[in-house]
């Protein structure tokens, strides 16, 4: 009887628990924002779509946790909002919404006064509701503070941070341009000065990328920045200067600079990164015969390896025969057609298959093969549970239109 009862106990106390995380309003945005005022607190909207794994993480890892809610019912009044459905779709273009998730948080009259793109743990979500109460790390007080020639590092780096939670890349882009001239080597390896070189990233042999080359064991060395960080600034560099190099020179040219940049690091997916080059440059040359041929033949090499992971390789080259503009007179549809066809049994259960197969057989004006994809498409995803997006739903009309 003892264990029976702590049973029933556990059952009662389970749904106070899982009713502790954020509780989100069932309204429109109007509404919310007369509620928020009402109750003299701020908003916090939550902006996904159906399709973000990053959205799904929050919604399930962080908003249920009972120490988000807490923070947040006594501050917000909160919202969650598809922005590829109704009214979230004029929200997006109102709130300029470009990545997801983005989390906007805003006054009682819908201005937003800090937005963020994610988080990955409950303590920097709730920080990031708590910087909507801080004027002095609001990002419209450090930009203020920037164009009146703020340029004390620990400040540069409070700046570029705030910058990338927001994903105002071409800000900090500009942030690198103007600064970079103007810091001193000793403040490179610091742990503000490294921040502002990693977010805002140098160009491949650049005073700062030769540094670094340099100086490899002291910025490693340093438990700040580790082998992790110190890579990714050198391969961003290298991967920005071949892509150009990839677009604007000859193949010989590209074999010889990738030859130059193994030098300094090779990357871990080399040979991926290699493909995207050469693709790049067929792309570029207009040969797009030449694009997909080799596209294909790397793709036909890893699906001899493993089926399943090469179909993405596939898929990606072949979704960008479906909508990439470039491509609209190569005459590729049907090659694009044949070859997911052939290797669309690698996973039955596939989303993207689909999508892709229907985007083609759109091109194509095959109105019967389109909707079979795309219908296929909307039953997988209902039996996940899913509810077909704006996007989905805007392929299956136009197929229905052909």
């Amino acid at each position: 009887m003892k264990k029976i009862a702590i049973v029933i106990v556990m059952f009662l106390v389970l749904p106070k628990l899982s009713a502790q995380g954020i509780s989100f309003e069932h309204s429109t945005f109007k509404e919310v924002l007369a509620k928020a005022k009402a109750e003299k607190k701020m908003v916090f909207m939550d902006c996904f779509t159906t399709w973000c794994g990053p959205c799904k993480m929050m919604a399930k890892d962080i908003f249920p946790q009972p120490k988000v809610g807490e923070y947040m019912s006594a501050n917000f009044v909160s919202i969650k909002m598809d922005m590829e459905k109704g009214e979230g779709i004029e929200l997006a273009k109102t709130y300029n919404v470009n990545a997801y998730p983005t989390l906007l948080f805003m006054d009682a009259e819908g201005k937003v006064v800090h937005r963020a793109t994610g988080a990955e743990k409950a303590e920097d979500f709730i920080e990031q509701g708590k910087i909507a109460f801080d004027p002095t790390k609001q990002l419209d007080h450090l930009e203020k503070q920037y164009q009146s020639g703020n340029r004390d590092l620990a400040f540069l780096a409070q700046y570029v941070k705030a910058l990338y939670t927001a994903y105002n890349l071409e800000a900090i882009a500009k942030v690198g341009k103007d600064v970079f001239p103007t810091m001193k080597p000793e403040q490179y390896l610091t742990e503000d000065g490294f921040t502002v070189i990693a977010h805002a990233g140098v160009d491949y042999k650049s005073k700062i990328y030769n540094y670094l080359i340099k100086n490899k064991k002291a910025f490693i060395d340093k438990p700040y920045i580790g082998k992790e960080s110190y890579e990714y600034v050198i391969g961003s560099a290298i991967s920005n200067y071949l892509t150009e190099i990839a677009t604007k020179k000859t193949l010989p040219e590209l074999d010889k600079a990738i030859t130059e940049t193994e030098k300094d690091y090779v990357s871990p997916q080399q040979s991926q990164y290699k493909t995207y080059y050469y693709g790049q440059h067929y792309l570029a040359q207009k040969q797009y015969d030449k694009w997909f041929d080799f596209n294909k033949k790397q793709a036909d090499e890893a699906f001899a390896k493993n089926q399943k992971e090469a179909l993405s390789t596939y898929i990606n080259t072949a979704y960008s025969v479906a909508v990439n503009p470039d491509l609209d007179k190569a005459g590729l549809e049907q090659k694009a057609i044949t070859m997911i066809e052939s290797v669309k049994g690698a996973d039955p259960e596939s989303l993207a298959v689909n999508f892709c197969l229907a985007s083609l057989y759109l091109k194509t004006a095959n109105k019967e093969k389109g909707l079979e994809n795309i219908n296929a498409y909307i039953k997988k995803s209902t039996d996940k549970g899913d509810e077909p997006n704006a996007r989905v739903l805007s392929l299956k009309t136009k197929i229905e239109s052909l």
